[in-house]
C-alpha cells in the first residue's frame, strides 16, 4: 500500500473546510434556514501517516465571514523531520470590482523523503527517462526538499448566463439536493445559461534539494464555461476549460517554456429507484500539450515535472503518485458513478452532529491515461496507464469532502481531500 492514513486525518480535514464554498462564486442555502448565513470559526487537530512522511500531527483552522468567501491555514509535523505550513483564502471578492474573485495559496514545506521522478537515480542510468509512460516506478529520486509555492488566481465572472445579473449565485438546497435556482444545465448557449469567467493566474513555485533547484514564475490564462445545475455536486450539465500557461523566464533558475490545456466534463442524470436519492453519471477527458518541450535537451522549453502534461496524485491518475508521469503531451480520461442511498444513518449518531451531514454518496471509478514525447493520437491511445478504485463523498454543511481508495499496477493510494473531482 503505498499511502495509507488514520480516518482521523480524513474527519480534520473535512470538519475543517466544512464552511467553505469551493470553486467557484455561489452560496448554499438550506430551504429551511432562515436569515443571513453566520461567520464560522472552526481549529481542527489531525493525524496522519504515509510511507514517504512518516506518522504526523498538525492542526488545521477556517474561518468564514459569512459563507461567501473563507480564510484557512493548516501546518503539520512529522516524525521524520518533514513539515509543512499552508494558508489561504478562497472566494475573495477584489474591492471595487465586483465581478472580481481571487483564491490565494500560500504553501511552505520541508520533506526528508520526497520522491521526485526525474532523471538521477544511478541505478537507471541511461537506460529510461524517468517519469514516461515506460518508466520503472522505482526510477526516481528520494531526497532532502524544500518546496515554496505562491499561487494567486483571479477569475472574473462575465455577464452571461445566469450570472447576468449577479457575482454571487444562491442555491436553495433540501438537505443538501438542489431544488431551486440551478446555475446552469438549462441551455447549450453560454448567453442564456451557465457560468462564464476569464482566469488570470500567476503561480510561483521553488522546489530545491541538495542535487538541484527546480523554479517557475508562469501566467496562466484560461476560459471557462461552467453550465452544471448544482457546481458543489453537479448531476446534470457540463463543463469545458481552456488554458495556456507560460514561464517568461524572469528569474534566475526558470526556463522558458510554455503549455496549453483543455478539458470537458459532463453529468448524466440516471434512473430513479427507491433506495437512492441521486445517481449521477460523470464523465472527464483532459488533454495538455507543451510545444516547446523538447526532449533532446536538459532543459529549454521543458515545464518543470510539477506543471504542464502530467498525470498522477490527487486528481489525474489517482493510483500513482504526484506527478509520477510527465512528458510533452498528455491525454486522460475518467468516469464515475456516484450513488447517493436514501438510507442516511449519520443523523442518528450524535458523535457526529456537529459536521452536518447532509448527504452521502458511494462512487466506483475508472481511470485511464498516458504522456507521449509527441501529440499523436495513436501513441496517446496505446499501453494507456490504468487505475479503479471507490470512493466515499459527503456534505457537510455546505462543502463537499471526499475519500478514495485507488489500485493500480503500481500499488493502491488512500487519500482524502476537499471537493469532487471534477
Amino acid at each position: 500500500m503505498r499511502n495509507s492514513s488514520f480516518l482521523l486525518c480524513a474527519v480534520g480535514l473535512l470538519l475543517l473546510f466544512q464552511t467553505a464554498d469551493v470553486f467557484a462564486q455561489y452560496k448554499i442555502r438550506e430551504g429551511d434556514e432562515e436569515g443571513e448565513l453566520k461567520s464560522s470559526t472552526i481549529i481542527v487537530p489531525y493525524a496522519f501517516s504515509t510511507e514517504t512522511l512518516g506518522f504526523g500531527i498538525g492542526v488545521g483552522a477556517s474561518y468564514g465571514p459569512k459563507g461567501e468567501s473563507f480564510y484557512y491555514g493548516t501546518a503539520y509535523a512529522t516524525d521524520n523531520g518533514s513539515s509543512f505550513v499552508m494558508l489561504g483564502g478562497n472566494n475573495l471578492r477584489v474591492p471595487w470590482v465586483e465581478r472580481l474573485h481571487m483564491r490565494p495559496t500560500l504553501m511552505m514545506g520541508y520533506y526528508t523523503h520526497m520522491r521526485i521522478f526525474v532523471d538521477g537515480n544511478p541505478d537507471f542510468a541511461g537506460l529510461e527517462r524517468a517519469g514516461s509512460n515506460e518508466s520503472s516506478p522505482d526510477n526516481y529520486r528520494e531526497e532532502d526538499a524544500n518546496d515554496v509555492v505562491v499561487d494567486l488566481e483571479f477569475r472574473y465572472t462575465l455577464p452571461w448566463g445566469h450570472y447576468r445579473d449577479t457575482a454571487v449565485h444562491t442555491y436553495i438546497t433540501d438537505n443538501g439536493i438542489l431544488k431551486e435556482k440551478p446555475s446552469g444545465s438549462e441551455s447549450w448557449n453560454p448567453l442564456e445559461s451557465g457560468q462564464s469567467t476569464l482566469l488570470f493566474q500567476p503561480y510561483y513555485r521553488k522546489q530545491y534539494t541538495d542535487v538541484e533547484g527546480k523554479e517557475t514564475l508562469y501566467f496562466q490564462l484560461g476560459y471557462k464555461h461552467d453550465n452544471r445545475d448544482f457546481i458543489p455536486n453537479p448531476h446534470r450539465g457540463y463543463v469545458i476549460k481552456t488554458s495556456i500557461s507560460h514561464d517568461p523566464d524572469w528569474l534566475a533558475d526558470t526556463r522558458k517554456w510554455t503549455s496549453l490545456s483543455g478539458e470537458i466534463d459532463g453529468f448524466i442524470p440516471l434512473w430513479d429507484t427507491s433506495w437512492s436519492r441521486q445517481q449521477t453519471l460523470a464523465l472527464s477527458a483532459w488533454a495538455a500539450y507543451s510545444p516547446t518541450y523538447d526532449s533532446s535537451t536538459e532543459n529549454d522549453g521543458k515545464p518543470p515535472y510539477f506543471t504542464g502534461p502530467r498525470l498522477g496524485g490527487f486528481w489525474r491518475m489517482r493510483g500513482y503518485p504526484s506527478s509520477r508521469f510527465h512528458d510533452k503531451a498528455a491525454l486522460y480520461y475518467s468516469a464515475e458513478y456516484r450513488l447517493m442511498p436514501e438510507w442516511q444513518p449519520f443523523g442518528k449518531i450524535g458523535l457526529l452532529d456537529p459536521l452536518k451531514i447532509r448527504w452521502w454518496q458511494v462512487v466506483g471509478l475508472v481511470e485511464a491515461g498516458r504522456v507521449a514525447p509527441s501529440w499523436d493520437m495513436g501513441t496517446l491511445h496505446t499501453d494507456m496507464k490504468h487505475d479503479f478504485g471507490i470512493g466515499l463523498r459527503g456534505m457537510f454543511h455546505a462543502s463537499v469532502g471526499r475519500i478514495d481508495f485507488v489500485v493500480s499496477d503500481e500499488g493502491f493510494v488512500f487519500s482524502a481531500m476537499l471537493g469532487q473531482t471534477f
